[in-house]
């Protein structure tokens, strides 16, 4: 967990020119705030030694209601079958109305500007899986939305406001809905 936190740190001095050094994030990045807040809750839920770690993710989740009034954004700590709930090096840029549902997948080097959603389509699902899977070195414009259960392949770019509900091959760009 703390490797990918010092990851998500130089991340954010790579792509973000606001960002003067490690400090400035640490105490005032929002999007980086509630990154680390929820691999916190996802290591607890992960962990599962028995219900007091699920009790203490929900709790920490719940506590980060707070938060979420200011950064608005939304993940639950269960977050797909992964050891992590996001790859190293991911930035939330501005992070204000980020969802990222259940059982999505966030791999590393991704960029995400503000109102990104990685959500459901609606459909039943009956237990299966029902979020995208985000590969790494994937930059998601703001406002992009991405449904279901479909892959966005490595070094892909979706644009501002695009709405993606198929898979995306890797090295694309894709724009418009």
């Amino acid at each position: 967990m703390l490797r990918c936190v010092v990851c998500d740190l130089y991340k954010i001095l790579d792509v973000d020119p606001a960002a003067t050094g490690l400090l400035q994030p640490l105490l005032y990045f929002k999007g980086f705030h509630a990154l680390t807040l929820h691999r916190v809750a996802h290591h607890l839920w992960a962990r599962d030694d028995g219900p007091a770690d699920r009790f203490a993710a929900l709790r920490l989740q719940s506590h980060a209601r707070t938060a979420r009034l200011l950064t608005h954004t939304h993940t639950h700590p269960r977050r797909a079958p992964l050891p992590a709930p996001a790859g190293p090096g991911v930035m939330l840029d501005h992070a204000s109305g980020v969802v990222i549902g259940g059982t999505a997948v966030v791999g590393s080097d991704v960029y995400m500007l503000h109102g990104v959603t990685l959500g459901a389509t609606g459909k039943p699902m009956h237990g299966a899986k029902r979020h995208p899977t985000i590969a790494d070195s994937v930059t998601l414009g703001a406002g992009a939305t991405v449904l279901g259960d479909i892959l966005v392949g490595s070094g892909v770019t979706v644009g501002a406001s695009a709405v993606v509900t198929r898979a995306v091959p890797e090295g694309s760009t894709v724009v418009g809905v």
